[in-house]
């Protein structure tokens, strides 16, 4: 009978009207035990000789449908066999009439982030470079493909000053974690996608591998970089706390850049030439270096003043 398949395969193939309801009943019709794709293997590399036949585009497309056909069919029976359970089969659409979820097939699946209690559970560096006339873009960063100059201007008609007491007090969470991925949103902000590796609550809870966060900051974050971001939670949704300012960032060797508003921080930190954002950008003179382990103090206000 296979014979005659493959006779019929490639006669059918030639005639560029293949009755593939034809086949596939043929196909079906064969012993459950039968599972050797040879024939069809064997129409597929007729179809890809070379010949004068019209439309040899057509007879190269159905060989590798009577490849594709064959497998299905083999797999199918050995299935039914009981030799193998694949991961297709459990995603089959039930007996009820429900539709195959691709996206949550497809959506990865990530690990939970324990938080930590304020300070505890987090190792500190103590590192501090002191080097004269220390800059930014000499410093041991992460590779990114996002570029230095983040944003021509700002809104300054509402602008208020960055006073750290009260932003420490509107941060319902730290979330300390490399940037993946932004994307625009229509309402102006940007939705970054964030790989965690510290949370800092004062609840034990968890939170996931990858967490998404929203800002209108002018200064953006870039992909590739780790910071340290103060985060207030609404409705689910995480946002950035005072995103009118660069956020926290960790160098390659554990080391802090941020603005000289987060006073903790700054206090035995050093200065740091940092580049103009754009025109009007009031930051850029006012950035410096700070050791890791000076978080351990922010920790312990912020908790203080969240108490």
């Amino acid at each position: 009978m296979k014979k005659d398949l493959e006779k019929d395969y490639i006669n059918s193939v030639d005639s560029s009207a293949p009755d593939m309801e034809k086949l596939w009943e043929k196909i079906s019709a064969s012993e459950p035990q039968d599972t050797d794709i040879t024939p069809f293997v064997s129409a597929a590399n007729e179809c890809r000789k070379i010949s004068p036949v019209r439309n040899n585009t057509f007879r190269a497309f159905a060989a590798a449908a009577a490849v594709f056909i064959a497998v299905i069919c083999a797999v199918s029976l050995i299935s039914d066999n009981g030799l193998a359970v694949t991961k297709s089969e459990s995603a089959a659409p039930s007996d009820n009439g429900d539709s195959f979820d691709f996206a949550a097939e497809e959506a990865e699946e990530y690990e939970a982030v324990p938080s930590v209690i304020a300070s505890k559970g987090w190792e500190y560096s103590d590192r501090l470079d002191e080097t004269e006339n220390l800059s930014y873009l000499s410093l041991n960063l992460a590779d990114t493909e996002s570029g230095i100059y983040t944003a021509l201007s700002r809104n300054t008609d509402n602008e208020e000053y960055f006073v750290e007491d009260k932003v420490l007090s509107e941060t319902d969470f730290f979330l300390d974690g490399e940037v993946v991925s932004e994307e625009p949103v229509s309402d102006g902000s940007i939705k970054y996608t964030v790989r965690v590796i510290h949370a800092v609550s004062e609840d034990s809870r968890e939170f996931s591998e990858m967490e998404e966060v929203y800002s209108y900051s002018p200064y953006a974050l870039r992909t590739g970089r780790e910071y340290l971001l103060p985060i207030s939670e609404e409705n689910g949704r995480y946002t950035v706390i005072f995103d009118n300012a660069p956020q926290i960032e960790f160098t390659l060797d554990r080391q802090l850049v941020c603005h000289n508003g987060w006073k903790t921080l700054t206090e035995n930190g050093v200065y740091l030439e940092y580049p103009q954002t754009y025109p009007d950008d009031f930051f850029y003179d006012r950035m410096n270096l700070a050791a890791e382990s000076s978080l351990e103090d922010l920790f312990d206000k912020w908790e203080r003043l969240r108490a």
